[in-house]
């Protein structure tokens, strides 16, 4: 599901922490499973199948062995139940510890392993419902082929399954297949986000937004209501469209003084507006529109997914991992996202009621933020590592090739003075400078063009 259907920024919310549980999906798996099981019954019970010559096979066995053969299914898919939990808590603890606690999240989407889960745990669950009713046809007179027949073939596709699942977990363990899906991640973060609040500002733009704004430069905030958190936490969604409908109603107009993903404490301002006096309800209902939880998520908030990607790359600078591979991974990477943000029309944070009113102006993300955020803390974690530096060079180069804004030239230009500085108080011998030299005028040769 694309996450900028949902405009209800509650359900989305919701929406997320479903996605990332292992309990929804194996219980909407679990409760199929009961009802299939529960209807394959009724079909051998009423539909009298046992009379087809064609299915004679399914009806003609012995209900003792039946029952044992159940019983023995579904005491080996519990042990196959105990050996897959183990295998994801492995696969999470080693995320945490190589990759950092932020990508367990990662781990936890994945929806392979909610699949494969559900589908043991209902195997189990299938074949003692089944074994049950084996009291019932102890004698012969009722025998459930068909429920039965299912069972084995469920059997046979969680052999299947658990040879995908042990495949799966030892590519998803790859430091090149996590850092591409965290990378995968951010390229829909930033698109959803781009997306959703082009098409807020799409409908809510009209012809007197330059003259409202330059009104609006000229206010005097410090004479503005100032709103005040009520609780700490992470700002997860912002429902902008919710806070332009109330601000339209009450003709007034809105300032949002934080972004998704900062962090606020009790008593902070948050917002203000050029209304006076709000009734309880009304800043109720203001304060119902941001969404506060215990940790950053990527629903509103781009910046995410790249501080992934850069505590990857530190982790795999430090001094017990040592692997400037993954940093470099991590750099290309990155690299490739900021190319693609030199391609945005970044959003000016400001919406318009249907009649054109400014009601609404909020923080937003702009290029050198991110592009900073995916550059700085590794320069600063790769002083003793020349190829991370190199590989940092390199990213410059192809950012300055599709660079078309001042902002984006300001960046190259910046990050290049940075780490030619640390390059410098380096001792290099003769071919690490030729390497390094060659990397910078080619850079500053693009940076002379534009």
């Amino acid at each position: 599901m694309q996450l900028s259907i949902i405009k209800n920024t509650k359900i989305l919310k919701i929406y997320d922490a479903v996605k990332t549980s292992f309990w929804f999906t194996p219980c909407l798996i679990l409760s199929l499973t009961i009802s299939s099981c529960t209807l394959l019954l009724l079909i051998d019970l009423y539909a009298g199948l046992n009379s087809l010559n064609w299915l004679s096979f399914l009806y003609h066995a012995d209900a003792a062995i039946t029952r044992d053969l159940l019983t023995t299914v579904a005491s080996s898919m519990m042990t196959v139940v105990s050996i897959t939990f183990s295998i994801t808590i492995v696969a999470l603890t080693n995320a945490s510890s190589q990759f950092g606690p932020r990508l367990i999240r990662n781990f936890m989407e994945d929806s392979s392993t909610q699949v494969v889960l559900g589908v043991f745990i209902s195997l189990f669950i299938y074949c003692l419902i089944l074994a049950r009713t084996t009291d019932d046809f102890a004698g012969g007179a009722f025998l459930p082929g068909l429920t039965i027949a299912g069972a084995i073939v469920m059997t046979l596709c969680g052999i299947l399954l658990l040879i995908y699942f042990i495949h799966h977990i030892a590519l998803n363990l790859q430091s090149d297949s996590v850092i591409d899906n965290v990378y995968t991640e951010l390229k829909d973060s930033i698109d959803q986000i781009f997306n959703l609040q082009k098409e807020e500002e799409d409908t809510r733009s009209s012809t007197n937004q330059n003259k409202i704004s330059v009104a609006n430069q000229t206010k005097d905030r410090s004479k503005e209501n100032q709103f005040r958190s009520h609780s700490c936490g992470y700002i997860q969604t912002i429902n902008y469209a919710d806070l332009t409908d109330i601000m339209s109603k009450l003709d007034g107009q809105l300032n949002i003084l934080i972004n998704p993903g900062d962090f606020v404490v009790n008593r902070m301002v948050v917002m203000t507006s050029d209304i006076k006096q709000f009734s309880a309800k009304d800043e109720q209902t203001l304060h119902e529109c941001f969404t506060l939880g215990p940790k950053r998520t990527p629903l509103q908030d781009p910046e995410f997914a790249v501080h992934q990607l850069v505590e990857i790359a530190l982790r795999a600078l430090s001094p017990g991992i040592n692997d400037p591979y993954t940093a470099i991974a991590c750099i290309d990477k990155l690299t490739a996202a900021i190319c693609d943000l030199t391609q945005k029309n970044f959003p000016e944070g400001t919406t318009y009621d249907e009649e054109g009113v400014e009601r609404v102006t909020y923080k937003t993300t702009s290029f050198e933020t991110l592009a900073n955020i995916a550059f700085d803390q590794i320069r600063q974690y790769s002083q003793s590592c020349l190829a991370v530096r190199l590989r940092q060079l390199e990213g410059l180069i192809r950012i300055a090739e599709q660079a078309n804004h001042a902002t984006h030239w300001s960046f190259v230009r910046h990050q290049k003075l940075m780490i030619e500085h640390g390059l410098e108080q380096q001792q290099l011998i003769d071919l690490d400078r030729k390497e390094v030299s060659i990397r910078l005028q080619a850079l500053s040769k693009l940076l002379d063009n534009a």
